[in-house]
């Protein structure tokens, strides 16, 4: 019921708690014009100073077509836009506008897009990440005569695949191209020591020995590049 009662003493007298109750679960609000009311209840609240203010109110940009969604720079300035995943690269802008092709130059263009950088920055990857010096090897010059054919691609690969040393959280090898994907260029040999100097497609480098150098030392300079 409504009594409150105590327990473990007889002498204690309830006390009915009926007058108190307001049956809060059972009130209504109401709205007559700008006055908001609970019933039950005499006080009500006067929202005549929230109505046709436009500091309480949102306001679209006009325009904008079916599909579009509000956008803003994040400076007050909003435009409507198309509401899709699968824009294309010059529709990106990069957060931070810069130099990717230019450097030395007294106005460089800073690229905004990322087609822009992207753009500007492959024909400089695409070179230099291209070439390579293949690691150093012995070319025997202690006689003259037709030296024994020499396999740059296979020295390569022996090399990269067991290094001497690396560090502890290196894997095992170094990564490596097939034969095919390469290609393979002598750049410079001590003409006084060696000629017939030639590379095959396949990375075999044939030569003569002319003169034996002094110390038994010369230089042959070989580039790969990856096609």
């Amino acid at each position: 019921g409504n009594d409150l009662s105590l327990s473990g003493d007889p002498t204690a007298t309830p006390i009915d708690l009926s007058g108190y109750l307001d049956n809060t679960d059972n009130q209504d609000l109401s709205l007559t014009g700008n006055i908001l009311s609970l019933t039950n209840d005499g006080t009500t609240v006067d929202l005549s100073a929230y109505v046709n203010d436009d500091t309480n109110e949102i306001e679209l940009p006009t325009g904008g077509t079916n599909g579009q969604i509000l956008s803003t720079d994040g400076s007050g300035v909003y435009s409507w836009v198309d509401d899709e995943d699968d824009q294309n690269a010059g529709e990106v802008n990069l957060v931070t506008p810069v130099d990717m092709d230019e450097a030395g130059e007294a106005s460089p263009t800073n690229e905004t897009t990322v087609e822009a950088a992207i753009q500007a920055i492959a024909p400089i990857t695409s070179k230099a990440a291209r070439i390579f010096y293949p690691p150093s090897i012995a070319v025997p010059a202690s006689s003259t005569g037709p030296g024994t054919p020499i396999d740059l691609h296979a020295q390569y690969v022996a090399q990269y695949g067991s290094p001497a040393v690396k560090s502890p959280s290196a894997p095992n090898s170094i990564p490596t191209y097939a034969a095919g994907e390469l290609h393979y260029y002598i750049t410079f040999y001590d003409t006084s020591v060696f000629s017939g100097v030639s590379v095959s497609d396949a990375g075999i480098m044939t030569f003569t020995v002319d003169a034996v150098p002094t110390g038994y030392n010369s230089l042959i300079n070989v580039v790969f590049v990856v096609k």
